[in-house]
């Protein structure tokens, strides 16, 4: 029994980002075999004028992981995820989309330490943002990678404490060239209503666009988050965080600052129903050249449980944008979605 509710944890601390629920395969003689995975689809409306509605594809995921005991404290511990997505090549869609190994790791689980994993693996950053919106929030803190083939992971959760660390090593083993790396983290709490915690990042050489062009910049920043159930019906997020880009092309000054707040509240009408409104405000000063910036987004949605593991929502939200000085056209977005998940 203790190896059995130890693999049943192992899951939701190392699959960040994947479906929640699961479904078991195999469990006996010590080995623990589980699949999951979330299918979401959405019409879609952004704040861009020039763009059209249009059916995309959210989020689609599929992930089998293993956990095989060691000893009655220990498990080995592997995973496999795959993603699914339909991309546009000029804004025409591609029908059969493309499918991505984006998880492929092993390693050690235990009640005492936590986990430790090694491989190709969704970063803990993924999991930062605690805003009710489902597409129509303005971007919070963008910390540019979420992903990493060369991943060394540890987590640690006991219920009321939990942290974690990891760092993505340099992607390039062309010796005296430097690739992409990652280093980051995330450390909270929860006490009774309140669940507190802030994530921290540290990006070299990252690939990022700002402002319509592409550039190689370092990355580094952290985000601070909120949750606080006021009631059985009534929840509320705050969110702050902040991220300074710098430039790698040599000789240059470029640099953007960029302040992030949040907040939204949830309202639990039934079993079923649920209502959110939320506010989000971005301010980015700009140096060597970037223009400052500024974006704030006001948004509603509602939800609708058809049962535990589906819901179908819908959101609506104006947005606000201004770079240099000049207001960008921006349009009333809307989104309509379900989401299955396994």
């Amino acid at each position: 029994m203790k190896k059995t509710i130890l693999a049943m944890a192992v899951p939701a601390l190392l699959a960040a980002g994947a479906a929640q629920a699961s479904v078991n395969l195999y469990d006996g003689d010590g080995v623990s075999v589980d699949l999951s995975g979330a299918a979401e689809i959405q019409y879609y409306k952004g704040y861009s004028k020039t763009e059209d509605s249009y059916l995309r594809i959210d989020d689609a995921d599929l992930i089998l992981k293993t956990a095989i005991e060691v000893s009655d404290s220990l498990d080995a511990v592997a995973g496999m995820g795959f993603k699914y997505e339909n991309n546009f090549n000029n804004g025409v869609a591609n029908a059969t989309g493309n499918v991505d190994n984006d998880e492929l790791w092993v390693g050690f689980a235990s009640a005492d330490f936590g986990t430790i994993t090694f491989g190709r693996q969704i970063l803990i950053i993924d999991d930062a943002g605690n805003q009710k919106d489902y597409e129509l929030g303005t971007e919070q803190t963008n910390f540019v990678q979420y992903e990493g083939a060369q991943v060394i992971k540890w987590r640690f959760d006991n219920g009321a404490f939990y942290a974690g660390a990891e760092i993505d090593l340099d992607s390039d083993k062309t010796k005296g060239v430097d690739g992409t790396q990652v280093i980051d983290g995330v450390i909270g709490g929860r006490f009774e209503s309140v669940d507190a915690r802030v994530y921290f990042y540290d990006g070299e050489n990252l690939s990022e666009d700002i402002q319509s062009a592409s550039y190689v910049v370092d990355a580094q920043g952290y985000n601070f988050e909120l949750d606080y159930a006021i009631n059985d019906a009534f929840d509320v997020a705050l969110a702050y965080g902040q991220i300074e880009y710098k430039d790698k092309a040599a000789a240059s000054t470029r640099q953007m600052d960029v302040d992030v707040f949040g907040i939204s509240g949830g309202y639990q009408a039934d079993e079923k129903t649920s209502f959110a409104v939320g506010y989000d405000w971005i301010d980015g000063k700009g140096k060597g050249g970037f223009a400052n910036q500024e974006s704030t987004s006001l948004y509603a949605n509602v939800t609708y449980k058809l049962q535990s593991n589906a819901k179908v929502y819908a959101e609506v939200g104006v947005a606000d944008k201004e770079i240099g000085g000049v207001d960008q056209d921006t349009d009333t977005g809307y989104v309509l979605g379900m989401e299955v998940k396994f």
